[in-house]
């Protein structure tokens, strides 16, 4: 049985192991909280989560590249970003995979789908990284405009505008 075949065939586990190991990735009442509900008013890291895994899954089964998997990824490597994980916290969740893959799949296929796992794994600290940029840029923007933002109202500077503030990005 090939790969593809049998994570098809075993889809809606892999998905619910998945969604499960992730969420165990956050501190115990958070967990239990974040796997209650899949309501995404209610719920919406949980929600998040649980769409995410599911695309990537699905994914897995059409032809990918990093490209597509980093865009699969985005929502969940989004929140990761923002929250108390450091770098291999927040893209651990993928290697869960990894154990899943060797619970429910043949041994002939785990050495094809640990690839395939590293894959994922690596677009998700790609992806990581560029969240991570992004976050580093905004707060460097708002650093800039509160200190210009100071010297204006000591009347030390002239009026900033947008493209001076953002000048460094474009460099």
């Amino acid at each position: 049985m090939k790969l593809k075949q049998a994570v098809k065939k075993n889809k809606e586990l892999f998905i619910k192991k998945w969604f499960q190991a992730t969420i165990n990735t956050y501190p115990a009442q958070s967990a239990k909280f974040l796997g209650k509900d899949a309501n995404r008013f209610d719920n919406p890291v949980g929600a998040t989560t649980h769409e995410t895994i599911e695309d990537v899954i699905n994914l897995v089964l059409d032809d990918f590249n990093q490209e597509t998997l980093e865009k699969a990824l985005d929502p969940v490597i989004r929140i990761r970003a923002v929250q108390s994980f450091s770098a291999s916290e927040a893209v651990s969740f993928v290697f869960a995979l990894k154990k899943i893959g060797e619970d429910i799949l043949d041994d002939s296929l785990i050495r094809e789908f640990d690839t395939l796992v590293d894959q994922i794994a690596l677009a998700s600290f790609n992806k990581l990284m560029k969240c991570k940029e992004e976050i580093f840029l905004l707060k460097a923007t708002e650093s800039k405009r509160r200190i210009h933002s100071a010297f204006e109202r000591a009347g030390l500077v002239a009026e900033l505008k947008e493209e001076d503030l953002l000048g460094s990005k474009k460099s």
